[in-house]
């Protein structure tokens, strides 16, 4: 998955659960610098899964900080299927 794939999902999905949008500058910021408190976040990421068609467990769901972390996991997953 490229990081342009990946904006491509995430960037509709932050304007219908929070109102804004965010591009690839922005994939390093954390989720709380970009306004998206952590039940946003978890409907973001769980939207996301259902895109990518993966599932983040939930422990390493509590570490990810950044859009990135999230990018990074499921391209991890995707390389090993």
């Amino acid at each position: 998955m490229t990081e342009k794939e990946f904006i491509d999902v995430l960037a509709p999905l932050m304007e219908e659960i929070i109102g804004t949008t965010i591009n690839e500058t922005q994939l390093d910021i954390t989720f709380g610098d970009l306004d998206v408190d952590s039940l946003n976040q978890i409907e973001i990421i769980t939207r996301i899964e259902d895109a990518f068609d993966c599932e983040i467990d939930d422990s390493t769901l509590r570490t990810i900080r950044t859009p990135r972390g999230v990018m990074e996991y499921i391209a991890g997953v995707s390389a090993t299927r």
